[in-house]
């Protein structure tokens, strides 16, 4: 199957979407790549960003009761953030009352948008679970954004693969994170997809690292040197292996900077003999504008992610990779596809014996690259740049091409 990847037909952006963005996870968490391609689309495009309809499964949630009755929107980023009324809820074993919910949210957004008559209208998919509402929509243009190996997360199921193939089948453009995403879908769909890697806030991670950023104050009292990983801790993060290091390697202080996730029985096992370790830390979940300077203030900064099994991280493109590479700082990381092309700049660990080697060597200076050339490939993959290739992806295919 041949991909288009990141080749395109036209240089120039396409004129002002009118665009419908949904996305599983809230504007105000950890910013990924909904985020920062579509805070950057927003200077040019109408963008509202919905998580959903609230079902009526997520009435003992803790968000739910912290949610607006009536609902609200309110402009972030460039964007136009929906916070989903409380009292509309879907309800998908009663496919009359939840028809009916959609078709209510929908006509919300329709009235909060600011809609020319010849805007045409694009519905923005990050995750298959939100397709019901593409009809309802009635958009001019379909978009599919696939950022993770979806099909083998936990939550996956035989409804979401239906879901998956009637979105693959009617979008106008699919993109995915990662070489290994595009290859699964276009096999799936017979279609090209376009392959649009994370990228990094580099003006951010650079200059923490380069401008005399502070240490943040819980990173300060933790002594060096600081072994760091930033980033959700879920059940793709290898604790085991994090405990195993740190019980051989007293003196390496590992420093966990996220909010904690779902956890299988392994990882969960690893996790809890990390939290009874001394020189293993936990802080916590940050605001992402403090993240770079966590990331800028550690000796080596990990990627380190489980690869055995059939685990969706072998088809990620992490977030962290060129965000880790602007700081300057050493890089370690599972071998994962997306990575390995960039092993001159990044240390690779094959085995599990080679985490303490290649840890050992970046803490003596002898990491993968040196400051100057990790930066020099962060600049090249800034979200900056993955967002104008995505305005012209939006462009060839308003173009029909």
């Amino acid at each position: 199957m041949l991909l288009s990847g990141m080749k395109m037909n036209s240089t120039s952006s396409p004129a002002q979407l009118d665009i419908v963005a949904m996305a599983p996870n809230a504007w105000d968490g950890p910013w990924m790549n909904r985020q920062q391609l579509l805070s950057r689309l927003g200077t040019q495009h109408h963008i509202i960003y919905t998580n959903g309809l609230w079902t009526v499964w997520d009435r003992h949630q803790a968000a739910w009761k912290e949610a607006p009755v009536k609902g609200d929107f309110c402009t972030q980023d460039q964007v136009l953030v929906d916070h989903s009324p409380k009292f509309l809820l879907r309800w998908p074993r009663f496919s009359i009352l939840d028809h009916l919910a959609i078709r209510m949210a929908v006509r919300r957004w329709t009235r909060a948008r600011n809609r020319g008559e010849n805007t045409p209208r694009v519905a923005y998919l990050f995750h298959p679970q939100f397709y019901p509402y593409v009809k309802k929509i009635q958009p001019d243009f379909v978009v599919y954004h696939a950022y993770d190996m979806l099909s083998l997360t936990p939550e996956w199921n035989s409804e979401l693969d239906a879901q998956q193939r009637e979105l693959l089948a009617m979008a106008d453009l699919v993109v995915a994170s990662s070489d290994v995403i595009a290859e699964a879908l276009a096999t799936i769909s017979g279609k090209p997809v376009e392959m649009l890697p994370n990228g990094a806030d580099f003006d951010a991670f650079c200059g923490a690292a380069t401008g005399n950023c502070p240490e943040p104050d819980d990173l300060a009292n933790i002594p060096h040197p600081r072994i760091g990983y930033v980033g959700n801790l879920n059940l793709k993060v290898d604790f085991p292996l994090i405990a195993s290091l740190a019980k051989e390697h007293r003196d390496w202080n590992f420093v966990f900077v996220g909010g904690k996730g779902k956890l299988d029985a392994r990882t969960q096992k690893g996790f809890d003999q990390c939290v009874q370790l001394k020189n293993v830390c936990f802080l916590g979940a940050k605001d992402y504008r403090e993240i770079p300077a966590y990331a800028a203030n550690m000796d080596v900064n990990l990627m380190c992610y489980r690869v055995e099994g059939d685990v969706w991280t072998r088809g990620i493109y992490p977030l962290k990779l060129h965000e880790y590479l602007a700081t300057g700082k050493p890089v370690v990381s599972s071998q994962i596809p997306s990575v390995i092309p960039f092993e001159s700049n990044v240390a690779i660990a094959r085995t599990t014996d080679q985490w303490p080697e290649l840890i050992e060597a970046a803490l003596r200076g002898n990491g993968a690259g040196n400051a100057g050339q990790r930066r020099a490939v962060a600049k090249e993959n800034s979200w900056d740049a993955r967002a104008g290739r995505l305005n012209v992806c939006l462009a060839n295919m308003l173009n029909g091409q």
